[in-house]
């Protein structure tokens, strides 16, 4: 916790370069549970938020507002019925961004979900504003959990004001991040579900990384397929 000294100042150590920081204290944000920031200024600054024009169905940031090569190929490859509605993502991959989620997901460093929580929570707000929307993280095989020891993509979810439903599970180990694009659009029976297990629900998937879009395709194509959904589409911290 941080301590507060005189004059209303916080001294606080950054998650990410571990360097002490200050932070002035307001009535308004002590009422708005803001008293601890969690990453100084410099680090902050080091993370790029997507904006301007982007893939309307992705959200890949990009010159004109089109559908980028990427959507054109999903939409020739699977039935439009059983297509991920839209995708949308908070920051672009930039090499801030990728060391720090690689401390986050592959050097188990769960804490650092709090240097997203309040962009990640804000963005998701603006773009699916639904109270009734429910979440679905993609999940990670058991395996893979369990050598982690978190699924980054619940932790992403528990930041926002939703309900969340585990329906997916994993049907392989293999490691999407070591595929090929070419594999990685072979790969298409990645998940399944229960039969009518979100039946009707309009459901938003929750990830940390739209690649190529393959993993969250094929999970929206399995829940609109299978488990009955009425409608899917995604969210997620970043796109590369």
């Amino acid at each position: 916790m941080p301590k507060e000294t005189g004059g209303g100042i916080h001294k606080l150590i950054c998650l990410l370069c571990d360097t002490p920081f200050s932070q002035p204290v307001t009535w308004r944000a002590f009422f708005l549970l803001k008293l601890e920031e969690k990453v100084c200024h410099s680090c902050r600054s080091k993370f790029k938020k997507i904006t301007g024009h982007i893939c309307p169905l992705c959200g890949k940031p990009q010159s004109i507002h089109e559908l980028c090569k990427d959507c054109e190929t999903w939409k020739l490859r699977m039935n439009d019925s059983l297509l991920l509605r839209q995708n949308r993502s908070v920051y672009t991959y930039n090499d801030m961004m990728k060391e720090t989620l690689s401390r986050f997901k592959f050097r188990g460093d769960a804490e650092i979900i709090n240097a997203f929580k309040s962009d990640f929570s804000s963005t998701f707000s603006k773009v699916y504003p639904d109270k009734h929307v429910v979440l679905v993280p993609i999940p990670l095989s058991k395996e893979r959990e369990k050598e982690r020891g978190f699924n980054q993509a619940q932790l992403l979810a528990e930041c926002l004001d939703r309900p969340i439903r585990h329906a997916l599970f994993r049907l392989n180990n293999e490691k999407q991040s070591k595929k090929t694009k070419a594999e990685r659009l072979l790969s298409e029976h990645i998940f399944d579900t229960k039969n009518n297990s979100v039946e009707g629900m309009n459901i938003i998937l929750i990830d940390d990384l739209y690649t190529t879009g393959a993993t969250l395709h094929f999970a929206a194509r399995c829940l609109l397929e299978k488990g009955k959904a009425g409608s899917v589409a995604s969210f997620t911290l970043i796109r590369s």
